[in-house]
């Protein structure tokens, strides 16, 4: 019984393998559509994102919009608005990232350039916690909010060494109240492993440890485009993939995790002839149309 029953097992995880690189996929609705945001540009050291690189780099904070019949959905949300103003907010973030803080980069500013706004966003996909990913979630209460639930516990009280770029602000008004029986004041989607959004293989969230404890990667196949994957920062720059080199030791929570992402967007890529879109890569996110073009 145990052999037959892993056997099964072992079907059904096959099976849910090529459903998540798309060989199992429905055909995508027609009515969706694709844009590429930007929420300013952090200037930093290379090695940060590369490890064995060195010198300055200027890289872009990117999130992403998915218009679907049942519903628009965000992909990560860039850094926190509030820097444009009050530059105590990052506290010492400010000078060593030195963000993009004109009042164009504001997300209200980003999404009105198609005329939608934070309340019109069903579904707000955090790739992981970070400061320049889930920066705006205080804009989107309305929304249902997807994450992994490692993610979201070490967001609070992260891994030893690797509490750095995690701001609390940010989202600890998700956290309930006193006598609140569930931890999450607003609504969510709590995962431990990959979701298909909506059923139809057009959006399909990957768990991909790696890092962080949750990071996320975002699988959007479009009926003219094709698939394309949104990485987050399991995959910081086409170079690091093609060439399986890790960020610095500060910016992968877990190195093979981080190897198996590669291998697994590699994977999409090739099964699906699939676009890759890094958050963080310049020359790739230049090369890309941005709102208010799109792909569809």
């Amino acid at each position: 019984m145990r052999v037959k029953c892993a056997k099964v097992l072992s079907a059904l995880a096959a099976g849910l393998f090529f459903t998540s690189a798309g060989a199992l996929a429905a055909e995508p609705p027609k009515e969706m559509k694709m844009y590429v945001f930007t929420s300013g540009a952090l200037n930093l050291d290379k090695s940060l994102i590369q490890n064995g690189a060195s010198g300055k780099v200027q890289i872009p904070v990117g999130f992403f919009l998915i218009r679907h019949p049942k519903g628009d959905v965000l992909f990560d949300c860039g850094n926190n608005d509030k820097i444009i103003t009050n530059s105590d907010y990052w506290g010492p973030f400010i000078a060593a990232l030195d963000p993009g803080r004109t009042p164009d980069i504001a997300i209200d500013a980003q999404l009105s350039k198609i005329n939608v706004k934070p309340s019109d966003i069903k579904y707000l996909v955090l790739g992981h916690f970070h400061v320049d990913h889930a920066g705006n979630i205080g804009k989107f209460l309305d929304s249902t909010i997807v994450y992994q639930r490692d993610e979201i516990k070490n967001a609070f009280w992260p891994a030893p060494g690797y509490a750095t770029f995690f701001i609390t602000d940010d989202f600890a008004m998700l956290r309930n109240g006193v006598g609140g029986g569930m931890p999450s004041k607003y609504k969510t989607i709590e995962l431990d492993g990959d979701l298909d959004l909506f059923g139809d293989g057009s959006i399909y969230i990957h768990r991909s440890v790696s890092h962080t404890p949750g990071s996320q990667i975002m699988v959007v196949r479009l009926p003219k485009t094709g698939t394309v994957v949104l990485t987050s920062d399991a995959v910081y720059l086409q170079e690091n993939l093609d060439k399986n080199i890790l960020p610095s030791v500060g910016s992968v929570y877990d190195p093979v995790g981080m190897l198996d992402a590669y291998a697994w967007v590699r994977r999409v890529r090739d099964t699906e002839k699939a676009d890759i879109i890094y958050a963080h890569d310049p020359d790739v996110f230049k090369a890309h149309k941005h709102s208010p073009e799109f792909y569809e």
